[in-house]
This record gives structure tokens, sequence and C-alpha cells, in this order.
């Protein structure tokens, strides 16, 4: 029989306290879950909206040390609203002339394949490819073609409106988080065990420093990519060179898929022309991510969190899986996150190795042992 005073023994108030801790613990996590499998699209545009407030922090620092915060969000704001409508007013003529373009051009490049195709069967050799949906097995009837245009149709305005209230929300709740980030900061802290502070701020300046390089070396590569692409394709005299370069903007934030979602349709377009400019497309293409990778990523994404591509590319195609487009546009960061947490917490303090993490400042690490010596 074991003695509750004998040494090593807990004394009953002890163990309750240890049950009653794991058990707050256990349904901590639980919920925490729960709310992420229930709400999960709200999680991922609250993370979108951290993501957005970071890059307001760039020019509301600035602003502030010359005008109270309150009034440096709203003029980022206000200049926001204003870059986005003079954009909007310059491009959508250009934009709408290009997409109308492009989606003439999309059909033509399906029929070229159809037909290349239809030379290839051995059935068909020597024979003229159909011209007309009449000469085609099984033509669609109009009045079905028509009810499907509408529903798309309805179904992209809906898109729309959904996507634009998100998009609002996000800015607004960007602008509060940026408006007061030590209020957000401080509330955290006190929920963290005073024997663990230390680490809870170094975590945090970890996570800050990371998102913000990360963020800033991105703005810069999806700039240098989408100019790169404009210019070169245009220079290739492929039609809808500046609606093209802007989805190669756009899609550079995803690495890897991005790259090639983007690049399809400047090569349907390229191809429904001719053959050459399909060619030229490609080779356009291939020297743009060839730059991207080799000059870009080594130059403006130094200081980034190196993740291997494997690692990178298994996350994006789990987070799309579980969460759809917005699980894509966010997995980069969030394992670059994960990776900071993971690398801090057990990595760095629990097993007292050293990091190999590059997005860290050094001035705000503890020393190894005193690290090691907060968490165990």
């Amino acid at each position: 029989m074991n003695d509750l005073g004998s040494p090593g023994a807990l004394a009953p108030p002890e163990r309750h306290r240890d049950v009653l801790h794991a058990t707050l613990l256990l349904l901590a996590v639980s919920g925490a879950v729960a709310v992420f499998v229930f709400a999960y699209h709200i999680v991922l545009l609250g993370f979108v909206a951290l993501l957005l407030a970071t890059i307001f922090s760039f020019p509301v620092n600035l602003l502030s040390r010359a005008v109270p915060r309150g009034m440096a969000v709203i003029l980022v704001l206000l200049a926001l609203i204003g870059l986005v409508v003079s954009i909007a007013a310059a491009a959508s003529p250009v934009l709408s002339r290009q997409a109308e373009q492009l989606q003439e051009s999309a059909p033509r490049a399906i029929r070229s394949a159809e037909a290349w195709l239809w030379r290839l069967q051995p059935e068909h050799a020597g024979k003229p490819a159909p011209s007309s949906a009449a000469q085609r097995p099984n033509p669609p009837a109009d009045n079905q073609v028509s009810r499907a245009a509408l529903a798309v149709g309805a179904k992209a305005l809906l898109g729309v409106i959904g996507g634009v209230t998100e998009a609002v929300l996000v800015v607004f709740l960007a602008a509060f988080l940026v408006y007061r980030p030590n209020a957000y900061r401080e509330g955290l802290k006190r929920l963290v065990p005073r024997s663990r502070e230390k680490v809870y701020e170094e975590l945090w300046e970890k996570l800050r420093y990371g998102l913000r390089h990360w963020v800033g070396g991105v703005l810069v590569a999806m700039t240098l990519m989408g100019t790169f692409a404009a210019i070169g394709l245009g220079l290739a005299g492929v039609q809808s060179w500046f609606l093209l370069g802007v989805l190669t903007f756009l899609g550079t934030f995803v690495p890897y898929l991005g790259a090639v979602a983007s690049a399809i349709p400047g090569l349907l377009s390229a191809l429904s022309q001719e053959p050459s400019r399909f060619l030229y497309a490609l080779v356009v293409y291939l020297a743009i991510h060839i730059v991207e990778g080799y000059i870009v990523e080594p130059l403006v994404m130094r200081r980034a969190v190196k993740l291997n591509p494997a690692l990178l590319l298994f996350g994006q195609g789990l987070f799309g899986a579980l969460f759809g487009v917005i699980g894509i546009v966010v997995a980069t960061p969030a394992l670059i996150s994960l990776q900071i947490v993971v690398e801090t917490l057990w990595v760095e303090k629990r097993l007292g190795k050293r990091s190999d993490l590059s997005m860290v400042p050094p001035e705000k690490a503890l020393p190894q042992g005193e690290s090691t010596r907060a968490v165990s």
C-alpha cells in the first residue's frame, strides 16, 4: 500500500488539481476542434484578415509616427479604397475587352484540340473534322444551353455578392487588428502562466517577424512575376496579355499550384491564335518560373521560412481538399506559422535543439538553456 505522506506521492488536493487541469485542457482542445470543424470558413477568413493586417502594418506604422494610429488606419483604408476604385475605373474597359477576347479564343482552342484528337482516331483517318455542332453526334438543344447559361450566371452573381461581402468583412477585421495589436497580444498573454510568459513573448515575436517578412517578400515576387508575364506575353504577340499578367500576379501568391493554374489561360489563348504563339507563350511561362525559382526566390524570399517543396505541395492539396479554394490560398502562410510553432515549442524548448528557421529575430530569442528551463 502506498503512503500518501511518503516522498514522491501526490497529496489528494494536488492529484485532484492535476486531474482538473487535464480535464479542462481536454475540453478546451475538443472545443477548439469542434469550432474549427463547424466554422472553419470563418476561422480561415480570420487568418486572411491577419495576413491583411500584416500588410497594413507597414504603412500604418510609418504614418503613425506623424499622426495618431487611428487616423493612420483610416488613411490607409481610404487609400486602399481609392486605389481599388482607380484601378477598376482604368482597367475595367481593358479587362472587359480582353476577357471577351479570351472568352472567344477559348472555344476556338477547344475546337482545335477536338479536331486534332478527331484526326488521331484510326476510323477518322483522312476525314475532315466536324466544323459545326450540327455535324457532331447528339447536338445540345438551345433551350438546355440557355437554361444552363442562366443557372451559371445566377450562381456566379451570388458568388460575386458573397465574395464582396466577405472581402469587406476581412478588410474591416484587418483594420481593427492593426489598430490595437498589443491589446490582443496582452489579452492572450493573460491566459498564459507566468512561468511560460517568456516563451509566449518569443513565439509571438517569431510569428510576427516571420509573417511580416513572408508577406513583404511574396508581394514583391507577385509584382515582379505579373510584370514579367505581361511584358513577355505582349512581346510574344499573345492577346489578352494584360489580363494574363494580372492572373500571373495573383497566381504567384500560391507557390507551384498557382503558377500552373495561371499559365493555363495564357497557353489556351495563344493556342487559339496559332501554334507558334503557343510555343512562344510556353517559353515565356517557363522563363518566368525559372527566374522566379532561381533569382526572385533566393533574393527576395531569402529571409522567408524554407518549406520543403513536397511538404508544401502536400499541405496545399490537403488544405484544398478540406477547405476548398480558400484553403489553398492560406496553405502556405498557415504551414509557415505551424512550422514556427513546432520548431519553437517542441524542437527548441522541449528537446533543447537548435532550430534552423531563417525568419527568427536573433535579438528576441531567449538563451537556449533558459528557454529549455522555462518549458520543462
